[in-house]
């Protein structure tokens, strides 16, 4: 499992640092961003880890460079959530690591036009403990939409910055858990339409090789077999709303006896604990090295 911004972190680089196999991934990141990322947590030059194309590539070479330690061996369903959708298709062979960065670079730029088109801030916000289509009827109430469902009473919305606030002290009032995540563009929802168009047309340019297993659409969990298949998942996840829980119980139903999350945080393994409680679950942090989490994968997997 790829996960999307809002995990990376300073130290997210400090294990991988030390593997061979990671340091072709991180040295592409670090050309992408100009800054050495294997020494984040360490670095002088000020890096606004929140911002659209930082968050991203971080995110993306997080999950390549885990993929490339444990090796292609490890994984049979690829699921990514939001920008980690480009990891998946990666991480399943589809296209090389400097075509999964590159992605990435022009999925920003077209969200980052999308927003800025829209001509005022955009934010997100996730909601917890409430029902979706009861915070479906909240939110359009509003002026926002939702973006992510992450579970039966956990979701994730966005909008306009200001009807996103709006939104938090109504829920608030009436006790509502809510959490404001450090995003600053409408992902997922209608507001960012026109970055869908833009982007296919990069999709649909690239070279694409037939994945080597299952790789699932974050929007509604259907897998992605072709270029054509990819370039409508990609481009349409970009303002659709984006389905993980079915995604993880379709992982299920294609027989996953496992899941990991490769990238920083743990985030979408605990989200998967919640959906699918009978399932073991771990992410890459939770392990002091890589071998510790070979060994559980070989224990666990087979």
């Amino acid at each position: 499992m790829c996960p999307g911004q809002g995990s990376q972190h300073p130290q997210m680089f400090v294990h991988l640092a030390n593997e061979p196999e990671a340091l072709p991934i991180l040295e592409i990141a670090s050309r992408f961003l100009d800054t050495d990322v294997r020494h984040l947590h360490l670095s002088e030059k000020v890096v606004d880890l929140n911002s659209n194309r930082v968050a991203q590539l971080l995110i993306t070479a997080h999950c390549l460079a885990v993929r490339a330690v444990l090796g292609e061996k490890f994984g049979e369903i690829f699921v990514g959530y939001s920008v980690g959708e480009i990891a998946a298709i990666a991480c399943a062979g589809c296209v090389d690591d400097e075509t999964a960065f590159a992605l990435v670079e022009e999925r920003v730029r077209c969200m980052d036009n999308a927003c800025r088109n829209g001509g005022v801030p955009q934010g997100m916000l996730a909601v917890v403990g409430m029902l979706v289509d009861e915070v479906a009827a909240a939110a359009s109430e509003i002026g926002v939409a939702v973006a992510i469902i992450n579970g039966r009473d956990h979701v994730v919305v966005g909008g306009p910055a200001e009807r996103v606030e709006q939104l938090a002290e109504t829920l608030l009032e009436q006790g509502v858990r809510t959490v404001r995540l450090p995003v600053r563009v409408a992902s997922h929802t209608p507001f960012i339409k026109d970055a869908g168009t833009e982007f296919e047309a990069v999709v649909r340019a690239i070279q694409w090789r037939s994945p080597h297993g299952i790789v699932l659409s974050g929007i509604d969990g259907r897998q992605i077999r072709s270029l054509e298949d990819a370039a409508i998942a990609l481009s349409q996840q970009l303002w659709r709303t984006l389905n993980f829980a079915r995604c993880v119980e379709i992982a299920a139903e294609h027989g996953a006896t496992c899941a990991l999350e490769i990238g920083p945080g743990n985030r979408l393994a605990r989200l998967t604990s919640e959906i699918l409680p009978k399932l073991q679950v771990r992410a890459y942090e939770d392990f002091r090295s890589a071998e510790g989490l070979r060994q559980w994968l070989n224990r666990t997997a087979g």
